[in-house]
């Protein structure tokens, strides 16, 4: 009985398939792709999100440079009413002033007039020429009311009157080279200039009411441009968003002589003597 039963289970040994034993094992190839997959999912996200960081910024530098603009257009504004309100009390002080001119009596404007060339004349320091043209402008106050009216004019003032006379000077001396065919050099160009002309210029200067020498630098508003914002706008478009990484692609696999995880026909033998057993 021992031998036959031996022999029926050899039999159900033999007629049973026996499956090749091997370890579960993914491919190397398929390994590398999956990391790679993966790294290249990182990298994409790691890019949105620096993109949207980007865009925050943009958004926030572009509503601060708005704010700065409207805060300089405020200041431009506060500095343009006050300077028309400065502006408004000087002419209003001028009109007082010559309305009280015009109102004086006939005495009373030739002493003021005298008195304030005189005073003028203290602050020029060219004696010779502060003297006789004072001289004559107080003579010419004597001899006319109206003229010594309009010395009284707010605006009106002897050092005023010298700068007038030192333009109408330069342009003269100027008209007289371009005459004479004279080109200006390094020694200079001298010219006589006539008394009785410099009186001219003088009586001129106080009967002109539009006088460059009587304008003030402040006659006009000079708006300041803003500049704020120009740099940072235009760093803020140069920048761009991270470059991707390249992912390196798996180099095949070479096949090798034994596939990995299978064993051979001779490693199954001890396990089929087992069996046998």
């Amino acid at each position: 009985m021992g031998v036959f039963s031996e022999i029926a289970m050899e039999e159900e040994n033999e007629q049973e398939e026996i499956n090749p034993f091997s370890l579960e094992h993914i491919p190397e190839e398929e390994a590398q792709e999956k990391e790679a997959f993966e790294d290249e999912e990182e990298q994409q996200a790691e890019a949105d999100a620096a993109a949207e960081v980007l865009a925050n910024l943009e958004e926030k530098s572009g509503s601060s440079l708005y704010q700065k603009k409207k805060e300089h257009e405020e200041k431009e504004a506060q500095r343009k009413a006050e300077w028309e309100a400065k502006r408004q009390a000087k002419l209003e002080a001028e009109q007082i002033a010559w309305e009280n001119a015009v109102a004086m009596s006939d005495d009373e404007l030739l002493t003021a007039s005298l008195k304030r060339v005189g005073t003028d004349v203290e602050r020029i320091t060219r004696r010779n020429m502060k003297m006789c043209v004072t001289e004559y402008i107080q003579t010419r106050c004597l001899e006319d009311v109206d003229f010594a009216r309009q010395v009284m004019h707010p605006r009106k003032n002897m050092i005023n009157c010298f700068k007038y006379i030192n333009r109408r000077a330069f342009e003269f001396v100027k008209q007289e080279m371009e005459d004479n065919e004279v080109k200006s050099s390094a020694e200079g160009y001298g010219s006589d200039i006539p008394d009785d002309l410099c009186y001219q210029w003088a009586e001129e200067y106080f009967l002109d009411m539009d006088a460059k020498e009587d304008k003030d630098k402040e006659e006009d508003f000079v708006p300041k441009p803003y500049y704020g914002g120009a740099s940072s706008t235009k760093s803020s478009k140069n920048k761009k968003a991270p470059e991707k990484k390249p992912v390196k692609k798996a180099e095949p696999h070479k096949e090798e002589d034994v596939v990995s995880g299978q064993m051979s026909f001779i490693e199954q033998l001890p396990i089929m003597e087992v069996l046998a057993g």
